[in-house]
């Protein structure tokens, strides 16, 4: 195998298993390995920075809470997308349960 193709491979299998390495889910052995792959391959380096910023940029928007009106607007759009809204039930002729009895 030529020295660029091996280098290919070794970073396609490092990429297999950045997500766990992130995480912390790898052997501490394994993990040092990475680590060494990454301090020798900026293309690899690179690539997880990424992923790292991208992890903490999601961790963070899930902290966030939004807004109570926007949480009510968004609630009344879904309800209507999915016709479960009071309005909705009203047109129905009632709740489901006032509608089964009925001959």
């Amino acid at each position: 195998m030529e020295p660029h193709a091996s280098r290919r491979r070794h970073c396609l299998d490092l990429l297999g298993e950045l997500s766990d390495y992130l995480d912390g889910d790898l052997s501490p052995a394994r993990c040092r390995a990475i680590e060494r792959h990454l301090e020798a391959c900026p293309c690899c380096d690179q690539f997880a920075d990424g992923l790292r910023h991208a992890i903490a940029v999601c961790r963070q928007a899930g902290v966030k809470r939004l807004p109570r009106d926007v949480r009510s607007r968004a609630q009344e759009r879904i309800d209507a997308l999915l016709g479960t809204g009071v309005g909705a039930r009203k047109r129905r002729g009632g709740p489901p349960a006032a509608r089964s009895h009925r001959p």
